[in-house]
C-alpha cells in the first residue's frame, strides 16, 4: 500500500511539473545559484540573503531578555535616538525617549514575562543595504492581579549602520480565554 501511495504521489508531481501554462515572471529572486520567477514584485525588497547573527543577539539581548528582567533602562543602549516603532496595537513611537517611557509602562503592568523565541534569523537586504532580524516568539505575562495572557508575536527589526536598531513593526495574536 505505501508503495502505491509513493508512486501515486511521484505521478501527481510529475502532471503538475508537466503542466503547459506559461506566466510571465514579475520578478525574480536568486537563491542558492537557482532564479526563481514570483508573481509578485515585493514592494521593498525580495533579494536577501542570511545577515549577521550578532545583530540576533543584539535583539534578543535587548528588547527580549532585557524586557523580560525589567531592565528597561538597559534597552536604551542598543536602539537608535532616531528610532521609530510601530507596536501590535497600533501605538506608533518616535525616538529613543519617547519608546523607553512607552516601553517602562506597557512592563509596569506585569509582575513577571516569560518569554519562549520559537525563531531568529538575521537578514541582510542586497539592494537596499540593510541588514534586519525577524522574531517569533511567544511572551506568557502576569499581570500585577496574577491573571496571566499569553501573546504570539512576530517583530521585524532594523538595524542601522551603527550597529544600533532604528526601525520596528510588530504583530501579535493574543490567545483569547
Amino acid at each position: 500500500m505505501k508503495k502505491w501511495t509513493f508512486v501515486f504521489t511521484a505521478g501527481l508531481f510529475m502532471m503538475a511539473a508537466c503542466n503547459n501554462q506559461k506566466t510571465e515572471p514579475v520578478t525574480t529572486v536568486a537563491a542558492a545559484q537557482n532564479t526563481v520567477a514570483l508573481p509578485f514584485t515585493a514592494g521593498y525588497s525580495s533579494s536577501f540573503e542570511m545577515g549577521k547573527p550578532e545583530h540576533s543577539a543584539l535583539i534578543l539581548q535587548g528588547s527580549w531578555k532585557d524586557w523580560e528582567d525589567n531592565k528597561i533602562d538597559d534597552m536604551k543602549r542598543w536602539v537608535a535616538d532616531t528610532v521609530i516603532a510601530f507596536h501590535s496595537d497600533n501605538n506608533m513611537v518616535k525616538g529613543v525617549d519617547s519608546l523607553m517611557a512607552n516601553w517602562k509602562a506597557a512592563r509596569a503592568k506585569y509582575s513577571s514575562v516569560i518569554d519562549t523565541i520559537d525563531a531568529v534569523i538575521p537578514v541582510y537586504s542586497i539592494d537596499k543595504k540593510e541588514n534586519w532580524v525577524l522574531v517569533w516568539a511567544k511572551s506568557i505575562n502576569t499581570k500585577l492581579d496574577g491573571s496571566k495572557d499569553t501573546t504570539e508575536l512576530m517583530e521585524t527589526w532594523r538595524i542601522n549602520k551603527d550597529g544600533k536598531a532604528d526601525f520596528l513593526l510588530q504583530y501579535d495574536r493574543r490567545k483569547r480565554k
